[in-house]
């Protein structure tokens, strides 16, 4: 009797180890099970024939290991190979056709817009961090408005990227914050060189949009906005933080009257011309295939309607887009700098 046990107890250890070939959902589901009916077996087995069944009982037990083993491995990497494809799928990087054009417009001397397109190459930077847009007006006159617009597109860039935070409009306001700042001290350094420019200042107005899959971030400051043509529609994203866009709220003003109006330049907000800015940040979005999103300048928003720029991005590449738009505002007079990113989602 002590025999048997001990033979019992050593085929159900062994039964045990070979268990393991098996993955290891698969041994959590059905592991005590199985070793429960190799345990009824193996005891029918030996009251049937006694030791002299156990050769045949493990001929059969292997030849089942090994087919049983087989098929659940083989099922468990088809499991992590389409696990792995679906990932790769839902976390692919974003098509996105772009295109970028400033123009000098007709009546000023210098452009003193700025524009930047970050497309990051490296896959894992584009699935964390996404692709960057930013459209800079500045202001202070020659030189100090173009370096003002210069400082917020590349510091933007630069810090955006720079913040391993996953938080992404945390990450974008702080970049833009930190473009403030540097263009405030900036200028500051420059009055305290040449006292002359006592109470002069220079800033410039900036929006900025991250998308990352079909989400999309806006932060901005002033009057360069961002628009959003979707399903025969448009929507501005951005905040106008213009004096007339502020009459139109307060019901003080009707949108046609601020297209005309002497105080359509006034803003009331921008980066560098104080310590720390006022920055607005937009709820995620969500975009689609095919949407379309613009970024621009009160040079071209404030010379052509919405409803116009919606015709124009829908019934063209955004290539021939961005050109179009630019004709349009120099149609209608160019008496601003114009600058205009369209972005489609492909």
């Amino acid at each position: 009797m002590a025999s048997f046990h001990w033979m019992q107890s050593c085929s159900e250890r062994l039964y045990q180890w070979l268990l393991l070939a098996y993955p290891s959902e698969f041994r959590q589901e059905y592991g005590q099970e199985m070793v429960q009916t190799f345990r009824d077996c193996y005891r029918e087995e030996i009251d049937d024939g006694g030791t002299l069944r156990l050769f045949p009982f493990w001929s059969t037990v292997f030849y089942d290991f090994v087919k049983s083993v087989t098929i659940e491995q083989f099922l468990q990497l088809r499991k992590l190979v389409l696990h792995d494809k679906e990932y790769h799928m839902l976390n692919a990087p974003l098509q996105l056709q772009v295109a970028q054009l400033t123009d000098i417009g007709r009546s000023r001397p210098t452009n003193e817009d700025n524009l930047l397109a970050v497309l990051p190459d490296n896959a894992s930077i584009m699935n964390d961090k996404g692709a960057l847009f930013v459209v800079a007006d500045g202001m202070g006159g020659h030189a100090y408005g173009e370096l003002a617009s210069e400082l917020a597109v590349n510091t933007i860039r630069e810090v955006y990227y720079q913040d391993t935070s996953d938080d992404i409009p945390t990450a974008l306001g702080n970049a833009m914050q930190q473009a403030n700042t540097v263009i405030y001290e900036i200028c500051q350094a420059k009055i305290k060189e040449n006292p002359e420019l006592q109470g002069k200042s220079m800033g410039t107005t900036c929006v900025a949009m991250v998308v990352k899959q079909h989400t999309l971030y806006i932060a901005n400051v002033g009057d360069s906005l961002a628009y959003l043509i979707t399903d025969q529609e448009i929507k501005q994203l951005a905040e106008n933080h213009s004096l007339v866009a502020q009459e139109v709220l307060k019901g003080n003003m009707t949108a046609e009257e601020a297209l005309t109006s002497p105080s359509r330049n006034v803003i009331t907000r921008c980066l560098g011309t104080k310590h720390q800015e006022e920055i607005y940040i937009s709820d995620p979005i969500q975009v689609k295939t095919d949407d379309i999103l613009v970024l621009c300048t009160d040079g071209l928003h404030g010379q052509i309607s919405e409803t116009e720029m919606r015709l124009i991005v829908e019934n063209n590449t955004p290539e021939e887009s961005s050109k179009k738009l630019i004709e349009r505002a120099n149609e209608t007079g160019g008496p601003d700098n114009i600058t205009a990113i369209v972005v489609k989602i492909a």
